[in-house]
């Protein structure tokens, strides 16, 4: 009866895994890159810096002005004049004025530090495009390890689910024998025992899958109760050489280049404060209008306009030595740069060199455990047909049973290693991962 309903259990399993969705590693990557929320909120970060450099252009052209005033009074005037006896008094005598100035300014020469800037800015833009490549790539190596380790987990599953296929039929095989005689209640007893281990290893399990899953849709950014049916098996590249690696890490790893670019734009940052040191000219032109009106005085009515026009010049001397401070401290702000380029280059070749030996060392151990199940697989076999003859205890069927199980595990946690090893090393080197 258990094995009737072991059966029924693992054929309504395989139904629900093929109504599941088939979901490739490439698939995954592609949903990864368009939903993922990491990635699109460096992405602002990208439009940010574009917006900057883009209305920089703005730093190359003039600085246009409008002042525009317009006053009001309303006076009691007392007005003696020269040629009268009597003063002449005018209550509430009003009077207005209007002033529009409207004003150009255009720096023609700031020792080029507006170009400086410009360039600089455009360096800020690649380089918020250089922690976008470098997300990117973080988070394809996370999506595909994440794939890998579902890969892994649901055939620890399929292992488990046969490990207890297993144990059903020795369970009816122990029950069969202790209702005729040929064994002891103990050995009908420790094969349920056994069974019942085995679920709740499957159970356990099972949870794990279900953990996986979650952590592959965070990744993609998709709803987490999403479920698929993914590759079964692991496909290693056993071709990469170390040389070919370390080539490419100095080459193509984005946080090598996003290094290096941070080094130029401390070194644009040295010229804009010496740019400061020089003087600065620019073109100024002016329009005037000037309108005042007035009931009391010997003019009611005056109106000016015109235009004014010139070129001026500023140069600091001396201003603390404020300049000469950020002068130093960009020079050493370059010295540091060029210090972390160095650094990060040799960290990423210890790990190019540290990831290539576990690499080597995993396709060794892969091999081995390989071989390694063949035998514990022939060995249950034997055992198996051992027990079945009753030249075989329970205890000696259950070992080679857990061996057998055992050395199938091992034998994907081996194969599941080189691939997350691969997903490294082409991480580090800056290889293309999809």
């Amino acid at each position: 009866m258990k094995r009737i309903v072991s059966s029924l259990f693992f054929i309504l399993l395989s139904g629900g895994v093929m109504a599941q969705q088939s979901l490739t590693l490439q698939e995954a990557v592609a949903t990864g890159l368009e939903k993922n929320l990491n990635i699109q909120i460096v992405s602002k970060t990208v439009d940010q810096t574009t917006n900057d450099y883009d209305k920089s252009i703005g730093e190359f052209l003039p600085n246009v002005s409008v002042t525009a005033s317009k006053s009001f009074s309303n006076t009691n005037v007392t007005q003696q004049f020269v040629n009268d006896d009597a003063p002449r008094e005018i209550n509430g005598a009003k009077s207005n004025t209007l002033d529009v100035s409207p004003t150009l300014r255009w720096t023609i020469f700031d020792g080029l530090g507006m170009f400086y800037t410009r360039d600089r800015l455009a360096e800020q833009m690649g380089l918020a495009e250089d922690d976008l490549k470098v997300q990117i790539e973080n988070t394809i190596a996370q999506i595909s390890t994440a794939y890998y380790i579902i890969v892994l987990e649901q055939e620890r599953l399929r292992v488990l689910e046969d490990a207890l296929e297993l144990s059903a039929t020795r369970v009816e095989l122990a029950k069969t024998r202790y209702e005729v005689g040929k064994t002891s209640k103990l050995d009908y007893l420790q094969a349920q025992v056994d069974y019942n281990t085995d679920q709740s290893n499957i159970l356990q399990q099972r949870e794990v899958v279900y953990n996986a899953f979650v952590d592959l849709n965070r990744l993609m950014g998709a709803d987490l109760e999403n479920r698929y049916s993914v590759q079964s098996t692991f496909e290693v590249e056993r071709s990469l050489e170390l040389n070919g690696l370390l080539e490419s890490v100095n080459l193509n790893n984005p946080s090598l280049l996003r290094a290096r670019r941070n080094r130029e734009i401390a070194y644009l940052q040295t010229k804009e404060v010496k740019a400061e040191l020089l003087p600065e000219i620019s073109l100024n032109f002016g329009y005037n209008f000037n309108d005042r009106n007035s009931d009391a005085g010997f003019l009611i009515s005056n109106t000016s306009k015109g235009i004014n026009y010139g070129v001026s010049a500023s140069w600091t001397i001396l201003n603390g030595f404020d300049v000469k401070r950020r002068q130093q401290n960009a020079r050493i702000a370059v010295e540091t740069r060029e210090l972390e380029v160095q650094d990060l280059k040799q960290q990423l070749e210890a790990d190019i060199r540290k990831a290539f030996i576990n690499y080597e060392n995993s396709l060794a151990l892969s091999e081995l455990e390989e071989r390694n199940f063949e035998i514990a697989e022939e060995n249950y076999e034997i055992a198996q047909d051992r027990y079945n003859i009753g030249n075989a205890t329970a205890l000696e069927i259950r070992e080679a049973q857990v061996n057998f199980v055992q050395a199938e595990l091992r034998k994907l946690q081996a194969a599941f290693n080189v691939q997350v090893q691969e997903v490294e090393l082409k991480r580090l080197a800056g290889e293309n991962l999809r």
